[in-house]
């Protein structure tokens, strides 16, 4: 077996260093075939992913060493092949990374190479997200596979303004770990207004739901956790064949501090301006012909007049460790 590790060029140095020794003791005691390559611009990491699956097929592991957005195109780039990938979080959010990995290690990735024999591929769900413009031609160059959450809104806002923070300041430790917190101070006093169109094909097959709707927050679930530790669908599973879909109501501000609190721990299930469904397929429109909505699918953002998703069920060949 050979291990591939792609570590994101943000990556904080501190623990990229304490992976790096940790692969290089891991590769000296047992002799392991080991591939270390540090991503040199954004997807990168996915046209790195794509050689090593053509090199080594299913003889080898595809580590995404990074955020969300690492994790986003190395999905892409082995989805419905032979090779599987697995993630070592070492980005900002780490999303994906909460719902898939046992907390303890959650922050300290570099333990996680002591299991990395010991594993077992299974394959994972993936959204598929297509995007229209307002005539509805289909616009593949913002496609994509989706192996977290899609969203729109408020929380899509908040991620393009952390990420810019990020950018700017990226050896700031302190604007890395509140980069989330100070976002959404910030959009709380621009202030926000959403509409959409929405069309979901229920999970159950009894039919559809449809409406238009002012929102804050909508987001279309493979996995449980976004925007650095929200977990809009406590319940979701990246295995099960179908989604879960979030539909957070227009709120003040006023009313939006408390629901935002309990939206963080997945404590809002059942309240009155949060709408759940679990579906197979949907479709999200802006309700003005010549506007666009603002998306991202794991982190990273995308604009489309219309917004066509399904899930795909065992599409990406997964590597979880025996801890």
């Amino acid at each position: 077996m050979n291990y591939v590790f792609l570590l994101n060029y943000f990556a904080e140095r501190k623990k990229a260093a304490e992976l790096e020794l940790a692969i290089r003791d891991f590769e000296a005691r047992k002799g392991t075939k080991v591939e270390i390559h540090r991503t040199e611009y954004p997807g990168h990491a996915g046209e790195l992913a794509a050689e090593a699956a053509g090199k080594f097929g299913s003889d080898a592991i595809v580590f995404a060493c990074g955020g969300d957005g690492t994790v986003h195109e190395v999905a892409n780039a082995l989805a419905f092949g032979q090779t599987p990938m697995a993630v070592l979080p070492m980005g900002t959010g780490n999303d994906f990374a909460r719902t898939i990995l046992p907390e303890q290690y959650y922050h300290e990735p570099a333990k996680l190479i002591a299991f990395i024999e010991n594993h077992e591929v299974r394959p994972l769900d993936l959204i598929r997200v297509d995007c229209y413009d307002e005539t509805s031609n289909f616009l593949p160059e913002k496609s994509r596979y989706s192996v977290n959450i899609t969203s729109f809104g408020l929380d899509t806002m908040v991620n393009a303004q952390a990420k810019e923070y990020i950018r700017k300041t990226n050896r700031n430790g302190f604007v890395r770990k509140h980069a989330y917190t100070i976002a959404i101070l910030k959009c709380f006093i621009k202030g926000w207004k959403f509409k959409m169109n929405y069309s979901l094909e229920l999970a159950s097959g009894k039919g559809s739901a449809q409406g238009q709707m002012d929102y804050s927050l909508a987001c279309i679930c493979n996995g449980r956790y976004y925007g650095g530790g929200f977990n809009p669908s406590p319940h979701s599973n990246t295995d099960d064949g179908i989604l879960e879909v979030c539909l957070v109501e227009d709120l003040s501000r006023h009313k939006a501090i408390p629901l935002i609190g309990k939206y963080k721990k997945g404590q809002h299930l059942g309240h009155p301006k949060c709408h759940f469904f679990t579906v197979t397929s949907g479709v999200i429109s802006s309700t003005e012909r010549h506007s666009q909505i603002h998306g991202n699918y794991d982190g990273e953002d995308f604009y489309a007049h219309q917004v066509r998703f399904e899930v795909i069920p065992d599409a990406l060949p997964f590597a979880f460790f025996s801890i």
